[in-house]
């Protein structure tokens, strides 16, 4: 064998398993398993920046360049700046992270320069062949872009959405910014090409990367985000002038479809492939550090392999996730509303919680309260109506009977129940009263079902981490810095 585990991609998920395996026999006391990292790129630069919110320590901390305890959303005239002190947002660039784990892989093999062109799994043993020749290992882990090909097909009509972006860092010729805020989500620009905003991270009062964001079926000409960027700042700022130090840019799929943890015994997918990023927000660095630290432990335990993979993400945070598609994919429109009133009514620890998958059952009750609760109720029942169908035999034929035609139905069906929802809890219940034993919370049980559907579970149950003490750490707007594949915002 060439190796115990091969890792094929040396992006953020497969440099980030190739450390934790390390650290992991370390902490263990064993000798560390062969790991081979094979990686296309000739050498690494800078082409991404990673961002969250910070909830515990991971093998990167040292590579974070910036952060904040404050940001700010737009939504029309409404500006909503929430703080937390507890869960400061952070910044990793590409760069740092690559040199990092460059140098903590001790070890560990990179191979750069060599891309994979076949995997095989023969059953006690994976033959992968790449540019270099053929190499054996006794498990393979995957972290290379999905193909449409490779895509699970479930039968029904899932939500395909984009969040796409271009990022500028730029230099401003005087002092403009308030280095102390992030310019989180924006609004107050053009809705017309889809769910539309700014995002900003202010490094100095010179100097900030700028992004124009959308969330939309499909990507854009590269001369709109530029105009974007452009007519945001003059607007903002009165910046006409600027020097761009660096540019960035990504493509995320924010979809309802199910990831494959594996594709045989000895094959698994890791990083965006392995559905390890947030499918409402694009985060995905948290998730990566925390399932990288699981997965690396039984490596470890079991290097002749094959080994079960930790489970990407819980089962009431994916049905959480497909509601909040399902309706930014019906109501675009709606968007800038519904995020606004997300961080204008909801504690700000708990929402960081609830936007990197670290919340609790109660933590997604309060933030379904948060929402217009009708239409959020429709889009419960409709996203239960899509996974039964493609959980059941027949779920083709299922889906020709109920597909968009019932989607209207469902919506006609539901719009009594929904009224008489928001009648007893009012059109938005004040997240601050949803307290057990209170009036409002009495009130809030029409909105029980809903939250027993979309929060049923502990969401932190299936991703422990092995690091002591980490609770993870991800990004999201900048959904920045995203993981292993596209760019910001993991």
């Amino acid at each position: 064998m060439d190796a115990h585990a091969l890792i094929v991609g040396g992006g953020c998920a497969g440099l980030s398993l190739g450390v934790h395996v390390v650290e992991a026999a370390r902490r263990a006391g064993r000798a560390c398993p062969r790991v081979e990292i094979v990686e296309p790129r000739e050498a690494y630069a800078r082409d991404r920046t990673w961002c969250g919110w910070r909830f515990g320590e991971h093998p990167f901390t040292a590579a974070v360049s910036h952060r904040w305890q404050r940001w700010a959303v737009q939504e029309g005239s409404r500006r909503i700046v929430r703080a937390s002190a507890r869960h400061p947002y952070e910044c990793i660039p590409a760069d740092a992270f690559y040199r990092l784990a460059q140098a903590r892989l001790g070890p560990a093999r990179l191979r750069l320069g060599t891309s994979v062109t076949a995997i095989e799994d023969r059953g006690d043993h994976v033959v992968v062949e790449t540019s270099a020749g053929t190499l054996r290992a006794a498990m393979v882990f995957d972290s290379r872009p999905e193909t449409p090909g490779e895509q699970t097909e479930t039968g029904v009509d899932e939500v395909s959405l984009l969040q796409h972006f271009v990022g500028w860092e730029i230099t401003a010729p005087r002092p403009c910014f308030d280095p102390d805020v992030v310019e989180m989500m924006d609004f107050a620009v053009s809705q017309a090409r889809g769910l539309h905003f700014m995002y900003m991270l202010p490094f100095s009062d010179r100097t900030a990367l700028v992004e124009a964001t959308y969330i939309s079926p499909a990507g854009l000409d590269a001369a709109q985000y530029e105009s974007d960027i452009r007519g945001w700042l003059e607007r903002r700022y009165g910046l006409r002038e600027f020097t761009v130090e660096f540019r960035e840019a990504g493509r995320i799929p924010m979809s309802t479809r199910p990831a494959r943890p594996r594709s045989s015994p000895r094959v698994v997918q890791i990083g965006l492939r392995g559905g390890l990023a947030k499918p409402s927000t694009g985060y995905a660095f948290a998730a990566i550090q925390e399932f990288s630290a699981g997965l690396a432990a039984r490596i470890v335990a079991s290097p002749d392999g094959p080994v079960e993979p930790p489970e990407a993400r819980g089962a009431a945070v994916v049905a959480m996730d497909r509601v909040f598609l399902s309706y930014l994919d019906r109501h675009p429109g709606r968007g800038p509303a519904l995020f606004a009133d997300l961080f204008e009514k909801l504690p700000p620890d708990l929402l960081c919680r609830f936007l990197t998958d670290h919340g609790s059952p109660l933590d997604g009750l309060r933030v379904m309260a948060a929402t217009p609760l009708g239409a959020m109720t429709a889009e419960v029942l409709r996203s239960r109506a899509r996974t039964c169908a493609g959980s059941r035999p027949g779920s083709r034929r299922l889906t020709e009977r109920t597909g968009r035609s019932a989607g209207t139905r469902l919506t006609e069906g539901t719009g009594r129940r929904a009224r008489r929802l928001t009648e007893r809890t009012g059109p938005r219940a004040p997240a601050r009263d949803l307290s057990p034993g209170t009036g409002s919370w009495r009130r809030a049980g029409g909105c029980r079902r809903a939250g027993r559907i979309a929060g049923r579970g502990s969401t932190r149950s299936s991703r422990r981490s092995s690091i002591p003490g980490d609770r993870g750490w991800s990004r999201w707007p900048g959904r920045r810095g995203r993981g292993g594949g596209a760019s910001s915002r993991s």
